[in-house]
């Protein structure tokens, strides 16, 4: 326990003396009225690169592809319409998420919205032509998001338990 004591009683010396001739590499004149280009693009760069890395190019395609793949292929055997339609995606998007390494939900989330959409007003095109065909696509896009968003998640989830350490 003294030891401890002599610990807490012990001063440290904060007061540094530098010579003023050294140059430390660190600038300490008033800013000027101009900022430096990494001030200037500040947010922008950063709203960008943070966009760049939760949507890319490549991520909307693929999702593209599984969302169509998963109408096509599973809406088609589901004799539901809407309904097995969105189920179809929901199976593929699952499948897509315990497969990927990145969460995709925002790309997933618009394919979903996109081909759910599309697909609604292509299967239902003489009542949207005629009809109230702006419910209709919407009906099918928000719930192409919810099927996607939800496939997606759970197929993560389902990757995450399995690939945990116990």
């Amino acid at each position: 326990m003294a030891e401890r004591d002599t610990q807490l009683d012990r001063e440290v010396e904060t007061d540094v003396d530098v010579p003023d001739d050294i140059d430390l590499g660190v600038d300490l004149d008033e800013p000027s009225g101009e900022a430096s280009t990494e001030q200037q693009g500040g947010v922008r760069s950063r709203v960008a690169g943070r966009a760049g890395s939760i949507l890319s190019k490549r991520g909307l395609a693929v999702s593209l592809v599984v969302a169509l793949a998963g109408v096509l292929g599973l809406g088609a055997v589901f004799p539901f319409g809407l309904v097995g339609n969105l189920l179809g995606l929901f199976v593929a998007a699952f499948l897509y998420g315990t497969v990927a390494s990145d969460s995709r939900y925002v790309p997933m989330a618009l394919a979903g919205g996109a081909v759910g959409g599309a697909v609604t007003v292509l299967g239902n095109l003489t009542l949207t032509l005629l009809g109230p065909g702006v419910p209709i696509a919407a009906v099918g896009a928000v719930g192409g998001v919810v099927a996607g968003v939800l496939g997606h998640y759970f197929g993560r989830d389902l990757r995450d338990g399995l690939t945990r350490d116990l």
